[in-house]
Order: C-alpha cells, then structure tokens, then sequence
C-alpha cells in the first residue's frame, strides 16, 4: 500500500500562524526603525542651517542680515534634502530657531513625538510634536 506524503492541514496552518506572529513583531520594528532613521534628513538640514546662520553672525554682528546670502538660501528652501521635513527659521539680530516640521503628508508625519526637530543660537535641541515642544531633544 502507498502511503501520501504531503502537509497535513494543521502543519500549515501551524506554519501560517507562526508566520504572522514574526510578521506582527517584524514591520512595526521595522517602521520604526526606518522613521528613526530619516531623522536624519533633518538632523543634517537643521545643522547646516544653523552654521550658515553663525557665519552670518561672525561676518555682519547679527544673524538677520539682509547682507547675508545664507540667510537668502535658508528661507528659500523650503523641505530639506530628501523631502521628509519642512524646513523654517526664525531669526533676530541675536538670537535664532531653526525648526524641521515633519511633511504632513509623507512618512514622518507617524514619527510619534519627533515631528517637530528644533536648535537654537545657543544649540539647545529640542523636540516633539506639533502641539509641543518640550521635549528635551530625545529624537535627536
């Protein structure tokens, strides 16, 4: 007599099952890990901003300059390199803030708690959500 081989119902359903379980851990990690890693679009965008305002600082005495081609360039970009991140700043003779606000519509927007990436003139970091800021720069 022959004997069938092959899966039995249950064996694949087990198989199955054993398959959503690592599925259900495996995404959300991965999410999370893939947000945490496009911080660094506006980790680099806010950096960049900010040293082109100190050099603005060092050569006119203030960081609002209307002499300063930095100054121009900052306000006319208005995502950083890689679109996650709207870019703004805030700027007065001494003092400044230069904040990455997560693109409503795109993949950070779900960055729970770091939507919103902000530096000051003295390099104070902050961060949170578009409601608030007090966080005291974990995202970073």
């Amino acid at each position: 007599m022959s004997r069938q081989r092959g899966f039995t119902l249950i064996e694949l359903m087990v198989t199955v099952a054993i398959i959503g379980i690592i599925a259900a851990v495996a995404i959300p990690a991965y999410t999370k890990s893939a947000m945490k890693g496009r911080r660094a679009d506006a980790k680099a965008a806010v950096l960049q901003a900010t040293q082109a305002l100190e050099r603005c600082y060092t050569t006119y005495g203030v960081y609002n300059s209307t002499n300063c081609p930095e100054v121009t360039t900052l306000t006319a970009l208005p995502t950083t390199p890689k679109g996650y991140y709207k870019l703004s700043a805030t700027e007065t003779g001494t003092s400044y803030t230069v904040s990455a606000t997560a693109v409503s519509t795109g993949a950070q927007s779900k960055d729970t708690g770091c939507t919103i990436m902000n530096m000051d003139n003295t390099g104070k970091q902050t961060s949170g959500t578009t409601t608030s800021t007090t966080d005291s720069g974990s995202c970073w």
